[in-house]
């Protein structure tokens, strides 16, 4: 592990094991994995090609934002290295019928979580 610029963590390709695939897009794919040096559960998010994404998370940092660890930037295996969560997605959780059973107090504190995290990223 070194620091790129002084910017962000670079984490070696080597260091990750990769467990199964959480989802993906056009970006590229999202995989549960393993940060064998820093015995750490995250997310690495295989991409296509390293763009600006890694230098603006590595500025962002708030309670209420999933963590950002690093970057791996050796062609071709880029990807970026962050906090996992364990039990989903917000969006997840909203389409599944566990949400019928929410109530109001719960959906203004998500809210206003939600508007924390967000004004960081102004």
């Amino acid at each position: 592990m070194s620091s790129l610029s002084g910017s962000f963590v670079q984490i070696h390709f080597d260091d990750i094991q990769f467990h199964e695939n959480c989802g993906g897009g056009s970006f590229g794919s999202v995989y549960r994995a393993h940060w064998i040096s820093q015995d750490k559960e995250v997310a690495v998010k295989k991409l296509l090609k390293i763009d600006a994404e890694a230098e603006i998370l590595s500025v962002l940092s708030h309670k209420n934002i999933i963590q950002f660890y690093g970057a791996i930037l050796e062609a071709p295996n880029y990807g970026i290295v962050t906090e996992y969560a364990s039990r989903g997605s917000l969006y997840e959780y909203l389409s599944s019928a566990d949400s019928e059973e929410m109530d109001m107090d719960q959906v203004m504190t998500w809210a206003m979580e939600i508007a924390k995290g967000m004004s960081v990223s102004e």
